[in-house]
């Protein structure tokens, strides 16, 4: 009980302060960069962090079917 709490508050925690790396990164690295970018917001940032998870992280099948 103790360690779902423990990874949920972690999780409270790591997904904000994600989206708000990502977003200074994209606003202070990028838009000078590249000229047409335009600078992004929090709700912008955590889809990116949440599309870059969906495309980049990958699967494990072996594991998957052995359990």
């Amino acid at each position: 009980m103790k360690q779902s709490i423990a990874i949920i508050l972690a999780a409270i925690l790591l997904i904000p302060v994600s989206a708000f790396i990502t977003q200074y990164l994209w606003n202070t690295c990028l838009v000078p960069a590249v000229d047409p970018l335009n600078q992004i917001g929090f709700l912008q940032a955590l889809g990116i962090n949440i599309l870059s998870t969906i495309l980049f992280k990958g699967t494990n099948l072996k594991s998957k079917l052995n359990d």
